[in-house]
């Protein structure tokens, strides 16, 4: 598929005609080399909208400092400054760069050097491309609309955030529902609902002794609910206070969210924000369903954590069983086989979720102990100074798993979120 680029060129009119001015610049040539390439002059920009895609600035000569103040609420953020070695385009570009720093606006400065090699061209158009995914992710977040079923856990004492920042300068929207009103609804929810019966009769033969065809019905009653409320409210994710609702509906959301993830929207328990927030951040930059864990017990010998929980997609098992959920023992648990191979640890957290963790490692088995949650696996760290560095995090319980290796994009990603404050 071929890459796009919006390049906005600002250029002082003290230095001449724009046009004249960058038609001998080295890094245009570049980018028209690499994208195909949408290119926009000030006056463009200012006298109407921004096209779509991902969007740099050349700052092409000095004095173009207050152009990008008219402009730049209009351009995506990270705002991405590109400079060269003309015309005073290098301290233009600074001092562009430290207005935003002082205003809290992600942004990324590229510097192309006056005879770049090569290999430093591959790597400014590698930096560019992963930069572009980027901004796509921040532009994609504008439209994330997460529902909150219930508050957090009472457990979780140190999951607190501040919603109306991070909807402000995310844009995400925060859709409170009642957990009363999901209760009623399931209530209402029919067992003879076809939906309901062909895919429990589907999945049945995945039961284990501890659950029957009932208890199974149940579980997918619930999704049916889930499912209803994430299309009227339009939610990408949700994340549901769960042991709300095992009396009254004598039921788990176990199965109900590993379902809901493997359909792409992304789905964490027990109310946690930060938790869920990091399975978004998978999703969005990594396109990666994930897996909301909890550390069970810690092996110095090889530096290894086993982490549990009783709901995981099943898209990232090799097979699953449905049994009862660990602590109540009522409805459906997911007991799945997850594939062995390297993972990502990952978590974002605190009151603006500007911290986080990143460990790459292996999983290298999946074990079955009795007293534990269901899904349960074993994750090595790379080594003994990242197993500390992981138990001296502080931040929370939850623990997300994300296949493959991705420490690299998700500390680009996090170097810009932990930047703000």
């Amino acid at each position: 598929m071929e890459k796009s680029l919006n390049i906005i060129t600002l250029a002082s009119a003290l230095h001449g005609d724009s046009q004249e001015i960058t038609s001998h610049r080295e890094i245009i040539p570049v980018l028209r080399s690499h994208f195909v390439t949408k290119e926009l002059s000030y006056e463009q920009i200012s006298a109407g909208s921004l096209p779509d895609g991902f969007t740099v600035l050349f700052i092409a000569t000095g004095g173009t400092e207050e152009l990008f103040l008219k402009i730049n609420k209009m351009i995506p953020q990270p705002v991405v400054i590109l400079s060269d070695s003309y015309h005073n385009s290098l301290a233009a570009s600074l001092e562009i760069c430290s207005w935003m720093h002082n205003n809290n606006i992600m942004h990324k400065h590229i510097v192309f050097p006056v005879e770049p090699s090569r290999k430093v061209i591959e790597q400014i158009l590698e930096e560019l491309d992963f930069t572009a995914v980027i901004q796509s992710g921040f532009s994609q977040l504008k439209r994330e609309r997460i529902g909150l079923i219930g508050g957090e856990s009472p457990w979780l004492i140190s999951s607190k955030i501040d919603k109306r920042y991070i909807g402000e300068k995310f844009g995400v929207s925060f859709v409170e529902i009642d957990p009363q009103a999901i209760i009623k609804d399931f209530e209402k929810e029919t067992i003879t609902n076809s939906s309901v019966t062909d895919f429990a009769r589907k999945i049945a033969s995945r039961l284990d002794i501890h659950t029957n065809e009932d208890t199974l019905k149940d579980a997918v009653r619930f999704y049916n609910v889930l499912l209803k409320y994430c299309e009227e409210f339009k939610l990408t994710s949700l994340t549901i206070k769960c042991f709300d609702i095992l009396i009254p509906c004598n039921t788990t959301a176990c199965l109900a969210l590993a379902l809901l993830n493997d359909k792409g929207i992304t789905a964490g328990c027990e109310g946690d924000i930060p938790s869920l927030w990091s399975m978004i951040i998978s999703r969005v930059f990594c396109e990666k369903i994930s897996f909301m864990s909890n550390p069970s017990s810690i092996e110095r010998v090889d530096n290894s954590i086993d982490f549990a929980h009783c709901t995981a997609p099943l898209s990232l098992s090799e097979e699953f069983t449905l049994t009862s959920h660990y602590e109540s023992k009522l409805g459906i648990g997911v007991k799945a086989k997850m594939s062995l191979g390297k993972y990502t640890l990952f978590k974002c957290a605190g009151e603006k979720l500007n911290k986080f963790y990143v460990f790459e490692g292996e999983v290298v088995q999946n074990t079955s102990v009795i007293e534990r949650c269901r899904t349960q696996i074993k994750f090595i760290f790379k080594s003994d100074d990242d197993l500390d560095e992981y138990l001296n995090s502080y931040l929370g319980n939850h623990t997300i798993l994300i296949p493959g290796k991705n420490k690299k994009a998700l500390k680009r990603v996090m170097k810009f979120m932990s930047e703000i404050q």
